[in-house]
């Protein structure tokens, strides 16, 4: 199994992903953006990490989606790739409609991963880059989602977050809905318990129903805002959390990247 790491102007999180996919058993290596794109078709995944390509010039992850690779990428997903969109990743994969966002053809926009909005008891109490450790609850079903095909209903993983533009919103009515029907909200941001409430600071950043993951129709491509690359060795978690002191755990975050491993031998077959 190899796995391509996507890198752009402004890419931050390419290495430590690249460790993360390693680290589970597959190949990888960092595929530059102006690489010839046919070669994507030697890869069996794909993953485009966190940062700030082109530096979130116009809004997040616009530029970037215009790179011939991405219409490359929208081929290899056609084929059922597992492609994985991380933090700047999911902004990239949305701007390129390979996650609802775009109406196919129109080039009119459904959705968005808009500025931070922080609200509490009805008021906005902050804007913005927000960086933190957060819950999230898998709300999809085992296997439904190539990200977290090993993943059962309701599992809590703690995870960080590290981002401007997450707030997940539409202007379409019904969409969500349709999300929610088709099993395509695969993460939620909620509290340790699995409650999800809909203000500040259980719901980091404004999305729409707490949203913090969505994959396409296929469940092959997943975005979220999440960083697991973060939270993949148990050393990494903050210094409250006991796992930190046994090295030898792995962390929450190794889940997502066996989860693509295991959709590999699976569904490749």
């Amino acid at each position: 199994m190899k796995i391509a790491v996507m890198q752009f102007p402004g890419t931050n999180c390419e290495f430590e992903t690249l460790v993360a996919v390693k680290e589970v058993g597959m190949e990888g290596e960092i595929f530059r953006w102006n690489r010839p794109e046919e070669e994507l078709s030697g890869f069996d995944g794909f993953i485009i990490p966190g940062g700030f390509s082109y530096q979130d010039r116009v809004r997040a992850g616009a530029v970037a989606s215009k790179e011939p690779v991405l219409k490359a990428l929208n081929e290899e997903a056609a084929l059922g790739k597992p492609i994985l969109g991380i933090c700047n990743g999911f902004q990239i994969l949305v701007e390129a409609g390979l996650l609802p966002g775009l109406v196919p053809g129109t080039g009119k926009v459904q959705m968005a991963l808009a500025q931070n909005v922080m609200v509490s008891e009805g008021e906005i109490v902050r804007r913005g880059y927000y960086c933190d450790w957060v819950y999230l609850r898998h709300d999809a079903s085992s296997r439904r989602c190539s990200g977290s095909y090993q993943i059962e209903m309701g599992a809590l993983l703690k995870i960080p977050i590290a981002h401007g533009e997450g707030n997940l919103v539409t202007a379409s009515p019904g969409l969500i809905k349709k999300l929610n029907d088709q099993e395509q909200v695969v993460f939620r941001y909620c509290d340790r318990n699995g409650r999800v409430i809909d203000e500040f600071p259980v719901n980091v950043n404004g999305s729409t129903e707490s949203i913090a993951a969505i994959c396409n129709p296929e469940g092959n491509v997943l975005g979220m805002m999440p960083h697991p690359e973060r939270a993949f060795f148990a050393w990494q978690l903050p210094s409250f959390d006991p796992r930190k002191h046994r090295p030898n755990e792995p962390g929450p975050g190794r889940r997502i990247f066996e989860s693509m491993k295991r959709y590999i031998e699976v569904e490749s077959c």
